[in-house]
């Protein structure tokens, strides 16, 4: 029993209500490469969907509060789900995150020569988390 349905099966409802009501009476007429077909394209969906959410979630790049905070602390958690759930789902989010990821190894190489910019950029950091809504 499918759990969803896919778009081809809702074209194919508001397509031709009478193959769906065939198919479901008698059973899927279409042949047996053509249903294979449609079932290697069902997983390949699956898989790249399964395989983006896999990667975000292993994503821990936050370079910048890495450097300044510690890769594990909670405001470079915060930061990365924040990432994620703001800026990520939207196009505009994801070319700030593109070039983000460009010029931020970079800065965080500077920084981490640089205590006492690195200070600096904690202090400026802690601000924007607070403005950003992390709990205390």
């Amino acid at each position: 029993m499918k759990k969803y349905h896919t778009i081809t099966d809702i074209v194919g409802t508001v397509y031709c209500e009478q193959k769906v009501l065939f198919d479901r009476e008698r059973g899927d007429a279409r042949p047996l490469d053509v249903r294979a077909k449609a079932a290697a394209g069902t997983f390949e969906h699956l898989r790249f969907e399964v395989e983006g959410h896999t990667r975000a979630a292993m994503d821990r790049r936050c370079f910048i509060a890495s450097a300044v905070y510690g890769p594990d602390a909670p405001e470079t958690c915060f930061l990365r789900a924040w990432r994620d759930r703001v800026l990520m789902p939207a196009a505009p989010g994801r070319l700030f995150v593109r070039g983000y990821y460009v010029l931020s190894p970079a800065v965080a190489r500077f920084l981490s020569r640089h205590g006492l910019l690195a200070a600096a950029i904690r202090l400026l950091l802690n601000g924007i988390v607070r403005l950003l809504g992390m709990p205390r």
